[in-house]
């Protein structure tokens, strides 16, 4: 047997992972049957759509027919056919080959005189597969559509675009934003919680549960759990084991005293190098222990104020770092080497407290990010410092920033930009709004606000700011136009 072939019912159209995965269309064979011979023929080939009314076309597709989805056709006609293949057709894998003596052997090709797989596919052990796209598991670089800019990432091992490109939904793509969306964007993140009212974890993937009696108050963006006493939330294992991992969040505390305060932490039981406690030792200084090999920053966090915490461990360097507001704190070297990694193979992540240590002030905890690598510190000045980014690319008014913030639009129509996209609002009743931004309610507080603008007239506001939804209650213009079509900022202390 060379292949076996999964039919579809008529009525049937595929759609494949990647717009890429196309390999050809003819146009003109009325025969399923040789559609399917084509595909069968090719080496690249594991998918084909035969539609035999005319003008009788035949499309082959490298995706296996279960990575894309199959999906209603408006021909009655149209047939999806998949072929499956098998190891025993790959036996000659790696063997020595002759370039210029025909083979039989039609799913390898002859590379530098070896058997290989062809492009796009990879060598498992056994079997050449398909190469996988931005987001899916790997274990190795090969594995990646590497001819579309991936690799597969060393710590999450997800395939993932490299630091200077952006993925694009069919590539990565070097200087360009990536398409807004409303999950975060990095194929790393095991985890995000918002804690807007929940424990809802926006992967997917680790929702947590309320122990106690835990409340919600304002947070730094929209809502953060209320942390105090010995109430907590309770969430399902995540593998650090010996890996780089990121894990960041917003805190804000009322009445510290100078006890430990236990934040976040996954420890089944206490054991040196496996136990993960991330808090303040003493109320102030920010700790990340593996219980044992701990580290620890000098100490500068007060009462009411929102702080960024982003706590690293880098896998391949042994090292720990603990970043403040977007800065390394200066812990001695010695203090952030950890030679064994985090040795944890069990236990539950709990937020607003670690074993040993609960929070025994009121602690506001928002936005946890947990990351399976180590991100670099640009990734979290940014993170500490970037409140939102929108792009207006492909028409979004989605937030591409570290915050993904809800925001809406009326009236706006898309046009070309300065940069890619941009949207035209052309009528007294257009608008763009956004909201959660906390640093407008901190006393003096720097910010910045940067946008590309092409007037089409130059009177009316282009930023104003208010503490209700509806523009009302406490407002104030940022910038605009003044009567004599000047461009003015203001701001208020």
């Amino acid at each position: 047997m060379q292949s076996s072939l999964n039919l579809q019912a008529p009525g049937n159209d595929f759609l494949p992972a990647n717009p890429v995965e196309l390999i050809t269309t003819y146009t003109g064979m009325s025969s399923f049957l040789l559609c399917y011979i084509q595909c069968n023929m090719n080496p690249l080939c594991r998918t084909f759509v035969s539609d035999i009314i005319l003008p009788s076309v035949c499309h082959l597709y490298e995706g296996s027919i279960d990575t894309g989805t199959i999906v209603k056709s408006s021909s009655l006609t149209s047939r999806v056919g998949g072929l499956y293949y098998y190891p025993s057709l790959y036996d000659v894998y790696n063997q020595m080959c002759d370039p210029y003596v025909l083979s039989a052997n039609r799913y390898l090709i002859c590379v530098d005189n070896v058997w290989q797989c062809p492009t796009t596919t990879f060598w498992n052990g056994s079997m050449c597969l398909n190469q996988v796209y931005y987001g899916d598991s790997c274990t190795m670089n090969a594995a990646c559509r590497q001819d579309i800019g991936l690799q597969c990432s060393s710590d999450c091992q997800k395939c993932i675009c490299n630091s200077t490109a952006s993925w694009n939904n069919i590539s990565c793509v070097i200087g360009q934003t990536a398409c807004p969306s409303s999950k975060p964007s990095d194929p790393c993140v095991a985890a995000y919680w918002p804690l807007d009212g929940n424990a809802n974890d926006l992967t997917n993937t680790h929702n947590g549960m309320l122990v106690g009696n835990l409340s919600f108050g304002m947070g730094y963006i929209d809502h953060a759990i209320q942390c105090s006493g010995t109430s907590y939330i309770n969430v399902s294992y995540i593998d650090f084991y010996r890996r780089s991992f990121t894990i960041e969040f917003w805190f804000y505390i009322n009445n510290r005293t100078n006890a430990d305060i236990g934040l976040i932490g996954e420890c089944a039981n206490l054991t040196d190098n496996a136990c993960l406690q991330l808090g303040l030792r003493y109320g102030s200084r920010p700790f990340m222990g593996f219980y044992g090999d701990d580290s620890a920053g000098p100490g500068s966090i007060v009462n009411y104020q929102w702080y960024h915490i982003a706590f690293v461990y880098n896998n391949t360097a042994s090292q720990r770092q603990i970043y403040v507001n977007g800065l390394l704190e200066n812990i001695p070297l010695l203090n952030t080497l950890s030679p064994t990694g985090f040795l944890g193979q069990s236990g539950q992540i709990t937020i607003c407290k670690t074993i040993p240590w609960s929070v025994n002030s009121i602690t506001y905890i928002d936005q946890i990010f947990v990351t399976q690598r180590a991100k670099t510190a640009n990734e979290i000045l940014d993170d500490a410092t970037l409140i939102a980014y929108y792009s207006f690319d492909y028409g979004s008014i989605l937030d591409s920033g570290p915050n993904l913030l809800q925001s809406i639009a009326v009236g706006q129509t898309m046009i070309n930009g300065r940069v890619k996209d941009a949207l035209l609002f052309n009528s007294t009743s257009a608008y763009f709004r956004t909201s959660s931004f906390m640093t407008f309610g901190i006393v003096n507080q720097s910010f910045s606000i940067a946008l590309w603008i092409k007037p089409m007239n130059l009177h009316g506001i282009l930023v104003h700011i208010s503490n209700q939804s509806t523009g009302d209650g406490w407002c104030m213009p940022l910038l605009g136009f003044n009567s004599s079509g000047i461009l003015i900022a203001q701001s208020s202390s």
